[in-house]
C-alpha cells in the first residue's frame, strides 16, 4: 500500500512539473513573440511542444528556449505523414466555429460534404466557381463563403463585400456579385467582412478562393465540382 501511494505521489508530481514546465513556455512565448498562445500541448516527438498561435503551430523546446516553424512528419507508416497538417486541420475547423452564423451558405439539397470558401468578388476564379454552383450542389457539396478582399479593408472589393453580406437577400447579392451586375450599396452595424478578412489572414489566406475542407484541409485556388468532389473524397 505505501509503494502505491509512493507511486500515486510521483504521479501527480510529475504532472504538476509538466503542467507548469507548459506554464513555463506559454509565458515565455507570448513575452517574446507578442502573440496569444491559445494552446500547448506534449508532441509526439519526446521534448517537443505542439504550440498553437493565432491559428498556426509552432514547436517548442521543452524550456522554452527554442523555437521553430515547419512540418512535423511521422515515419511510422507506409507514407509520410504530416502531423503537423493534420493538426492544423482541427485548429482551422474549430476557429470556423464561431464565424457559422455569419457565412452565405449555398446548401446541398443531399449533404455529402461541406466546403468554407474564402472569396472575393472581383476575383475571377472565384466567379467560375460560384458559376458552377448548382453543380457543387448536385454533388452533394455546400458552399459556405466567407468574405476575403484582396486588396484589403479599404479596397472597392471590400465595399461590394460589406454590400453583399449587407443586403436583405445575401444570396442574390451574392448571385449579382459574381456575375458583375448593379449591386445596390449597403452597410450594416454588423458587417462581418473585416473580421473575415482577419480570420483568413491567421490562416494565411494570400489569394481567393481558397477552400476549407470538411477535414480542416487548406486548398488555395479554384477545383472545379468533379475535382473537387474527388479531393473531398480522398480526405
Amino acid at each position: 500500500m505505501h509503494r502505491v501511494k509512493m507511486g500515486l505521489a510521483a504521479l501527480a508530481l510529475v504532472s504538476l512539473l509538466a503542467q507548469g514546465s507548459e506554464a513555463d513556455i506559454k509565458t515565455r512565448l507570448e513575452a517574446k513573440l507578442g502573440v496569444t498562445v491559445d494552446s500547448i500541448q506534449p508532441s509526439p516527438v519526446p521534448g517537443l511542444y505542439e504550440v498553437v498561435a493565432s491559428n498556426n503551430i509552432l514547436y517548442a523546446s521543452a524550456d522554452g528556449q527554442y523555437l521553430f516553424s515547419g512540418s512535423l512528419y511521422s515515419l511510422k507508416g507506409d507514407e509520410p505523414q504530416s502531423l503537423t497538417d493534420q493538426q492544423l486541420g482541427k485548429v482551422r475547423l474549430a476557429a470556423l466555429k464561431p464565424y457559422e452564423a455569419s457565412m452565405i451558405v449555398f446548401k446541398a439539397p443531399e449533404q455529402k460534404h461541406v466546403v468554407t470558401v474564402f472569396t472575393d468578388t472581383d476575383c475571377g476564379y472565384c466567379q467560375r466557381l460560384h458559376a458552377h454552383m448548382q453543380q457543387y450542389n448536385d454533388l452533394g457539396i455546400t458552399i459556405r463563403y466567407l468574405a476575403f478582399p484582396r486588396g484589403g479593408l479599404q479596397s472597392a472589393a471590400a465595399a461590394e463585400l460589406e454590400a453583399v453580406w449587407c443586403a436583405k437577400d445575401q444570396q442574390q447579392a451574392m448571385n449579382l456579385a459574381k456575375h458583375r451586375k448593379n449591386l445596390p450599396k449597403a452597410s450594416c452595424i454588423n458587417d462581418p467582412v473585416a473580421q473575415h478578412y482577419q480570420l483568413g489572414r491567421s490562416f494565411n489566406v494570400s489569394g481567393t478562393p481558397a477552400l476549407i475542407l470538411d477535414d480542416g484541409t487548406m486548398i488555395n485556388g479554384y477545383l472545379p465540382p468533379e475535382r473537387l468532389a474527388s479531393a473531398l473524397e480522398s480526405h
